[in-house]
């Protein structure tokens, strides 16, 4: 608003620089200046009037075409100035009403666009051609939101993300936004320009605020994220020891493997199995149980509820279905010891 005073004021003293040179006493009838000279300096005159005007034009065509954006709390004054009969007053309306006096900071209440037009009066009834401002008047402040690259898991009220999320913060405004200014935990505020990571395990804050082109300004809103970047633990567990038979482990009959995994973090959203040569894990719904003659491997892993993904942990082992073969031989009486009869006992008493 200074800056426009400031055009204001210059060029008002465009134009009363113009009248003044309207209104100079003329030169005596005594000088002895040579016709040529006179004409020479008529001339000059002539041209620096010119350009003089030309520089007013400027500034008012700047005027008229420049559309400022401001809010109700803005307020314009007007300043004039005459050198010769000087100024009487300085009037203003706006497009649809009527020129009313000058008296006190002009302050505009209804928002949409607005043309100021403007102009003085000097004490001699000069009237200044009108001069015209158009304003754009908002009070309502940007809308600001918080926008992450992947949607945050929420427990128990409290917002988890990875440490590989970002965060857009967004600014809508109907005059258009300035400026967006964001702060992560402790902090200065700093201009925004791309989206934000968070590079510190735990709780984080991020603040978040912006301006409009009128001056308005969002409440400053802040956002709580715990960044988790803890993999889950995972581990598979069979219900029988395996049997270490010719440095070889072997699972018994009946022998059920169970998975365990755990997240002390954002907590658990899948675990997965695979076995043998199965082209891709799947869920791990319930213990699994291997019925298979020869060797198996079953692997798991799990992945918390930001993404975070364990490590792969697997168990091999041999099942071995096929029962012994048990045979009988005919033994002669020479070679077989002889037979015993074991003796009667007595129960106790």
């Amino acid at each position: 608003m200074q800056a426009h005073k400031f055009l204001l004021a210059i060029t008002t003293i465009f134009l009363a620089g113009q009248i003044s040179a309207q209104v100079a006493d003329p030169k005596a009838n005594t000088s002895t200046k040579s016709e040529a000279v006179e004409a020479a300096e008529s001339e000059a005159d002539t041209t620096s009037s010119t350009a003089q005007k030309t520089a007013t034009d400027a500034v008012m065509d700047a005027l008229s075409k420049e559309t400022l954006f401001i809010n109700s709390k803005t307020a314009f004054t007007l300043e004039a100035k005459d050198d010769s009969s000087t100024v009487d007053y300085i009037e203003w309306k706006t497009k649809a009403g009527d020129y009313r006096r000058f008296t006190a900071p002009i302050r505009l209440a209804e928002e949409g666009v607005t043309e100021i037009q403007y102009r003085s009066v000097d004490k001699a009834g000069n009237v200044e051609a009108p001069k015209i401002l158009n304003v754009t008047v908002d009070n309502t402040a940007p809308k600001v939101t918080l926008q992450p690259a992947e949607p945050f898991f929420v427990l128990n009220g409290v917002p988890f993300a990875s440490k590989n999320n970002s965060y857009t913060v967004v600014a809508e405004d109907k005059v258009g936004v300035q400026t967006v200014l964001y702060a992560i935990n402790n902090e200065s505020a700093k201009p925004y320009s791309s989206p934000l990571k968070l590079e510190t395990a735990g709780a984080n804050t991020i603040k978040y605020s912006a301006s409009d082109k009128a001056g308005n300004s969002s409440p400053e809103a802040s956002v709580v994220i715990t960044v988790d970047d803890v993999k889950p633990t995972v581990e598979i567990v069979p219900s029988l020891p395996l049997v270490d038979i010719s440095g070889k482990p072997y699972a018994k009959r009946g022998n059920v493997f169970h998975v365990n995994a755990v997240d002390k973090e954002s907590g658990l959203k899948k675990v997965l199995v695979k076995l043998d040569a199965e082209a891709e894990f799947r869920p791990y719904v319930e213990g699994i149980v291997v019925e298979t003659q020869g060797e198996h491997k079953i692997q798991a892993k799990a992945i918390d509820n930001v993404g975070n993904e364990s490590a792969i942990v697997e168990v091999s082992f041999f099942v071995d279905l096929t029962p012994p073969s048990s045979v009988i031989q005919k033994t002669t009486a020479t070679d077989a010891p002889a037979a015993t009869t074991p003796a009667a006992t007595t129960p106790e008493k």
